[in-house]
């Protein structure tokens, strides 16, 4: 896949909506339309990697947002709007985020972004989103100050809310002590701070904090599974974590691994093979093919049925459903913002995000004053044999 405009289910002429503007314009609003006058057209941009190490996220996340674009647009559109889709892909590289934000934000008629699905890309491009007016929604993201530039809204929780349920999976495991190994990314900051923060309890009693480690320390790897620390959490990409957890095993090291939603990838059981079982993670994103009871397990299956429709039979990955969330929770904002307004602007639609209230098939998605989705459920599962994964809770 190149680096361009990816082509999507909907994509409607300019040429033939210019013979009617001046009407509808002028006469109606744009969500009212003459007899075969076609539909006036917005469009929201989607950034992340499709090629590179974290390609699958690519493929995983844009079968999603062409799903939700394909609902809305087969019905009346958010407020008789047809949407489309520009796709670019920053390799997960931070100076691509920015060039492919500055791409997004010299076409005027992009009014709303979803991206980029790592810290450390969409770190680096909120800047160009805020300079242009474009509203970003960042799913996959737990780092609170992305939302210190305006019109940037974080689909999830903080990385301390990650970090608590972690050490909530230690108090079930009855070790002494517990090591970290993190390059200082977001989460594996909010677990340091948790850990020198305060004693935590577990269920033979009080933990203790063992070294925390670089994943490219290959001496203090080796040194941690000769400590006898009775369970490691990680930090890292999910190759990287599956290369440590299988040197960790190698060197005969039999304590409980633990990580976020970063283990969640097919990449870790895939690398890791044996040596992830019993490993658990850590994630905002329920995976869709787990049942979780209720209408919500039969919205899940719909939705798992739906995108390998769209996707040619490939089953939705871990950040599937925040992609799908992220982008109806735009269209909902576009809705309100041409009710409001009458024609679709990137402030309005920035500030409609703030009035967000979606009962989707993550829960109930309302963002605070700080831009952020701080309620957002958190849920953990373990990795069993062939990489079969159960839901904990």
């Amino acid at each position: 896949m190149g680096r361009g405009l990816l082509p999507t289910d909907c994509r409607a002429g300019a040429a033939l909506v210019l013979c009617l503007s001046l009407v509808l314009t002028s006469c109606v609003v744009p969500h009212t339309r003459l007899p075969g006058a076609v539909r006036p057209t917005v469009k929201i941009g989607l950034v992340a990697p499709f090629e590179g190490r974290y390609r699958y996220i690519g493929y995983d996340v844009i079968y999603a947002v062409r799903l939700a674009l394909r609902e809305a647009n087969a019905s009346a559109g958010p407020a008789g709007y047809s949407v489309e889709l520009v796709a670019y892909d920053d390799g997960a590289d931070p100076a691509m985020a920015v060039e492919q934000a500055r791409k997004l934000a010299a076409d005027p008629e992009v009014i709303a972004a979803i991206g980029h699905f790592r810290e450390e890309t969409t770190s680096s491009a909120v800047s160009a989103y805020a300079g242009a007016g474009i509203p970003l929604v960042a799913p996959a993201v737990f780092l609170p100050a992305l939302t210190d530039d305006a019109g940037t809204y974080r689909l999830g929780p903080p990385a301390e809310a990650v970090a608590c349920e972690l050490f909530e999976r230690l108090d079930a495991l009855e070790r002494p002590s517990v090591a970290l190994v993190t390059s200082g990314g977001a989460l594996g900051a909010a677990l340091d701070r948790g850990a020198h923060a305060c004693d935590f309890q577990g269920a033979s009693g009080s933990w203790h904090l063992g070294p925390s480690v670089s994943p490219q320390d290959q001496d203090g790897l080796q040194e941690l599974a000769a400590s006898g620390v009775g369970a490691v959490i990680c930090d890292a990409d999910p190759v990287t974590a599956a290369e440590i957890v299988v040197a960790l095993r190698g060197a005969g090291w039999e304590g409980r691994f633990l990580g976020g939603p970063e283990m969640a990838a097919a990449d870790f059981c895939a690398v890791a093979g044996d040596s992830a079982d019993g490993a658990i993670f850590v994630t905002p994103w329920p995976f869709p093919a787990q049942v979780l009871g209720g209408s919500v397990s039969v919205a899940l299956e719909q939705f798992a049925r739906d995108y390998r429709a769209v996707s040619n039979g490939v089953s939705p990955g871990p950040l599937a459903l925040p992609a799908y969330e992220a982008t109806w929770v735009l269209l909902e904002a576009l809705g309100r913002d041409v009710a409001a307004g009458g024609t679709p602007t990137r402030r309005g639609v920035s500030a409609a995000l703030l009035a967000t209230d979606r009962e989707g098939l993550l829960g109930s998605i309302v963002f605070d004053e700080a831009r952020g989705w701080n309620a957002a459920p958190v849920y953990a599962y373990r990795i069993g044999a062939g990489g079969a994964i159960e839901l904990v809770r």
